[in-house]
C-alpha cells in the first residue's frame, strides 16, 4: 500500500510519502482511520482508492483545515506529544477536558488489527457506564497506536 499526499489548491498529487507492505487486516485498520502520523507529521486522510484489487492508496495531507473545528490544534498537539511505545497495534484513549486531550486510562486487553477496525467503525464507546463519542482516530505506525480522540457524553 502506498501513502500519496494531494493538493487541494492544485487538486493534484504532490508525492508519493511512503510504500510499505502490510497484511490485509493492517489495510483495513490503515484505510479506517482519519490521519496517520508520518515522518512526524500529521496527515489527515482525503480518500482512499485500490487499483486492479492490487494497488491500495491512501491519499493525504497536511491542511489543518481538514482537522475537526474547535479540536484541531489540540488533535495535533496530543498526537506528535505521545511516546509510548508498544510491540503490536493497541489502542490509546485521550479524552477531552474542555481545552486540550488528556490520556484517558481504560483497561483494555492488546489489540488486534480487526478489533481495532472493529473501534473505528463505532461512533461511540460505552465503558463503566460512560459513553464516550469518538471524534478522530490517528494511527501511529511507529509506536504501533490507534489513538481514539473522544469526549464524555449524556444520551
Amino acid at each position: 500500500m502506498t501513502y500519496r499526499s494531494w493538493s487541494e489548491d492544485k487538486q493534484a498529487e504532490t508525492g508519493e510519502l511512503e510504500q510499505t507492505s502490510v497484511t490485509r487486516d493492517e489495510l483495513f485498520m490503515r484505510k479506517l482511520v482519519d490521519a496517520t502520523l508520518m515522518k512526524n507529521k500529521l496527515w489527515t486522510h482525503l480518500s482512499n482508492e485500490c487499483q486492479d484489487r492490487r494497488e491500495h492508496v491512501i491519499y493525504v495531507t497536511m491542511d489543518e483545515q481538514q482537522l475537526p473545528e474547535g479540536y484541531g490544534a489540540a488533535i495535533a498537539d496530543a498526537a506528535l506529544g505521545l511516546c509510548k511505545m508498544s510491540s503490536m497495534y493497541s489502542p490509546e484513549y485521550m479524552l477531552w477536558n474542555g481545552r486540550s486531550f488528556e490520556e484517558l486510562e481504560l483497561i483494555e486487553s492488546a489489540g488486534y488489527t480487526m478489533e481495532l477496525a472493529e473501534q473505528l467503525l463505532d461512533h461511540y464507546m460505552v465503558r463503566a457506564d460512560k459513553t464516550y463519542e469518538i471524534l478522530y482516530s490517528v494511527l501511529d505506525t511507529d509506536r504501533k497506536k490507534v489513538l481514539f480522540f473522544m469526549k464524555e457524553v449524556d444520551l
